[in-house]
């Protein structure tokens, strides 16, 4: 006996359907399982407090002007902490140029050199740079906060010019660029508490 082609059509539908709602409730099912709440740490160094994920490990490093501390997961090294004589974030391992001869000569050195006939206008929006840099204000004190442009390429940070009554400064510089620790960064700056009373 032959089936109604329409028949067959809505059925095919219908499975697609089931098909489709199956689907995405596994998609939600792993990504809650994944994105679960981490449990955070409060972590303190000097006069500056933060709280980290319970699975990181700050581990004071060797450093003769500043105190440096990596910010280690299981056997990865995510990125570092400084606290002392530290200066701000800035690019200058390029220079941007309208002279040919001069880009040509420098193109593939260790200072680099980008061709642009508006060089006044591309230096001063960051053309160039690896990274994007802009302020906040985190617990009442100014921030300055770098974030990569490209997912492979460029680091994430803050910085703060001072943290105590000598001046010192404060930077997390994180090299691992992947979205997730992008976000958690974020967070984890946001937890920054700077006691300016003390030392």
């Amino acid at each position: 006996m032959k089936q109604n082609p329409i028949i067959m059509k809505y059925k095919n539908i219908h499975v697609k359907v089931e098909y489709n709602f199956l689907l995405l409730v596994c998609v939600l099912i792993i990504l809650s399982s994944c994105c679960k709440d981490q449990k955070f740490i409060k972590h303190e160094i000097a006069n500056v407090s933060m709280s980290l994920p319970e699975s990181f490990v700050i581990k004071k490093e060797p450093a003769e002007d500043s105190q440096v501390f990596s910010i280690n997961t299981g056997n990865k090294r995510l990125g570092y902490i400084y606290y002392g004589d530290y200066k701000s974030f800035e690019e200058d391992s390029f220079f941007i140029t309208d002279d040919k001869e001069l880009y040509e000569k420098y193109k593939n050195r260790e200072l680099k050199a980008y061709f642009s006939k508006n060089t006044e206008r591309d230096s001063k929006n960051g053309i160039f740079n690896v990274n994007y840099y802009y302020y906040d204000t985190i617990n009442k004190y100014r921030a300055q906060i770098m974030l990569p442009k490209k997912a492979n390429k460029g680091f994430i940070g803050i910085h703060f010019d001072s943290v105590d009554i000598h001046k010192n400064k404060m930077a997390i510089i994180v090299n691992d660029l992947n979205e997730e620790n992008k976000e958690l960064f974020l967070k984890i700056f946001k937890t920054i508490k700077i006691n300016s009373v003390q030392h």
